[in-house]
């Protein structure tokens, strides 16, 4: 069980992803204003990994992702995105140690857009594992933009799985994508 303190120190460091990610508020920016961001998205994701995710931190696992994301540019404008991610990441069921992945958004308009991910921590609080993923949009629409991605999973297996069996092999996850040029 986690004491009080753990449990502080796991929530301070989720706030600060969380921060970290989504930026400060106008407001609290000494009157700045709140630059811009290209494209702000928010989606659902269906992650698949092969072989599972078990105990271990050794080796790496596949990865591979298909989602939707709603998103809005600087001007408010809204649109839909799919996207397919393929790519490695590292570490265990537990807790994600690294990641290199690369994801293709299809836009409603027919445009693409192409991210490299390379690095990304990871932070597990009551069972629910956050990542943060940063990367560069290497083609297609924003091009040479810099992109960062959060995801929240839960298991979509019992706990169990990840200490027996071929552990965990799909998660659904809330995401946000944030590309800004």
């Amino acid at each position: 069980m986690i004491g009080s303190r753990g449990a502080g120190i796991a929530l301070a460091s989720l706030a600060l992803l969380a921060a970290a990610v989504g930026g400060v508020p106008a407001a609290q920016a000494g009157g700045q204003a709140r630059e811009r961001t290209a494209l702000e998205c928010t989606g659902q994701e269906n992650i698949t990994y092969g072989p599972g995710l078990g105990l271990s931190s050794a080796g790496s696992a596949e990865v591979s992702v298909d989602g939707t994301y709603h998103c809005t540019d600087g001007s408010g404008r809204g649109s839909t995105a799919t996207y397919h991610t393929e790519g490695k990441t590292g570490g265990g069921c537990l807790l994600l140690s690294w990641n290199r992945s690369r994801e293709v958004l299809h836009h409603a308009d027919g445009a693409t857009t192409v991210i490299v991910y390379e690095a990304g921590p990871s932070v597990r609080v009551a069972g629910l594992n956050t990542a943060l993923l940063r990367g560069e949009v290497v083609g297609g629409r924003g091009k040479g933009a810099t992109a960062e991605k959060t995801i929240q999973t839960l298991p979509g297996s019992l706990p169990t799985d990840c200490a027996l069996g071929g552990g965990i092999r799909h998660t659904t996850g809330l995401t946000r994508l944030s590309i800004r040029p």
